[in-house]
């Protein structure tokens, strides 16, 4: 039984310390309404879906949630899509009977009297599979009993938070998710922006990852300048604040060079600054082709520079072919004057014998 906990434990509880509210919504103007409302709904049984983007920060705010709770050390318990999908509900028991839950005289359904209110998070329900969407449906409604060790059955009605980057209307719709599911789990709905539509809060939130990593990494860098954090916030950010938390640690570790292909660099080739002042005719297949084939170089070239200029290692990071990748090299013109010289400059057999290969 000790290992089935140990093996629990490493998947399914949480305990890295949360950030401040003000890190968590910032100024946006939104996220203030959504903070009031997470505040609100903190201390009820009612499930809730959190939906964003990947990035976001949706297991953040579940765990702010939970924190909000009126009792203390109440169990927060995580279910990847991997996890769900693999039956984990005798883990989800143990670890209920584990903690104490299981009593009647232990859990008020409604939060009330600084009873402990245990929380379900379960990560991208939209992956569950349509099995697992029928056994999640009976926690979400309350109706599946909680099976302690010696066989007794004890209703634990407990919150469920679940969250999705998908469109789960859409998946309705589909017919890939289940209907009557999505309407337990949507009782209530937050909805959490992508951080492009947050610009404002960058600065804080980089100062945030700065700070907490330069303590862990036991490093020292620079604060984040003016001109570090401008660039930031002149970046799309498609990975959102994950994306953000893992360029500030390369920042940490390695100073400015681990935010290179973040935002504007002196010297960056703009293409698609020619669509702001386009001729008298012009063909957006062309400028699109143009501009995607400007990205797609210059993703190349980062990568090649991170690996060292190992293009195996470099394919397996771009997900490529070795063949596909040496085409693309030699498309883009990336094999000639310095880029050679750094190439040569490795000495290592395995970047001889790709020279070799090309």
């Amino acid at each position: 039984m000790g290992g089935t906990l140990n093996k629990f434990d490493g998947r399914l509880a949480y305990f890295q310390t949360l950030p401040s509210r003000g890190t968590i919504f910032g100024q946006t103007e939104g996220l203030k309404g959504l903070w009031q409302i997470a505040e609100k709904v903190a201390g009820a049984s009612a499930p809730i879906l959190i939906v964003g983007e990947k990035g976001t920060g949706k297991e953040v705010l579940a765990r702010f949630i939970h924190s909000c709770n009126p009792g203390s050390g109440a169990p927060f318990l995580k279910l990847t899509p991997q996890l769900l999908n693999g039956h984990a509900w005798d883990e989800v028991a143990f670890r209920l009977e584990s903690q104490g839950i299981g009593r009647q005289d232990d859990f008020s359904g409604n939060g009330s009297s600084g009873r402990r209110l245990c929380t379900l998070f379960v990560e991208e329900v939209s992956e569950a599979e349509p099995g697992c969407q029928l056994e999640l449906l009976q926690w979400v409604q309350g109706s599946r009993p909680f099976v302690s060790s010696d066989g007794r059955e004890t209703s634990v009605a407990f919150r469920v938070i679940g969250t999705s980057s998908q469109d789960l209307e859409r998946a309705v719709i589909a017919g890939n998710f289940r209907a009557d599911l999505f309407s337990a789990l949507s009782v209530v709905t937050l909805r959490l922006p992508p951080l492009r539509e947050r610009k404002e809060d960058i600065p804080r939130l980089a100062n945030y990852f700065w700070r907490i990593y330069s303590e862990r990494f036991g490093c020292q860098p620079a604060q984040p300048s003016a001109q570090l954090i401008d660039r930031f916030q002149q970046y799309e950010w498609p990975g959102n604040i994950r994306e953000l938390e893992n360029v500030m640690k390369r920042y940490v570790l390695l100073g400015i060079e681990g935010t290179k292909g973040v935002g504007p660099e002196e010297g960056d080739e703009r293409p698609v600054a020619a669509v702001h002042s386009p001729p008298h005719s012009v063909s957006l297949k062309q400028v699109t082709r143009e501009a995607a084939q400007a990205l797609e170089r210059k993703i190349i070239l980062r990568t090649l520079q991170e690996t060292r200029w190992n293009r195996r290692q470099a394919a397996r990071v771009l997900n490529i072919s070795y063949r596909a990748l040496l085409y693309k090299i030699k498309a883009a013109g990336l094999i000639s004057g310095q880029s050679r010289v750094d190439v040569e400059a490795q000495g290592s057999g395995s970047l001889k014998s790709n020279q070799s290969a090309a």
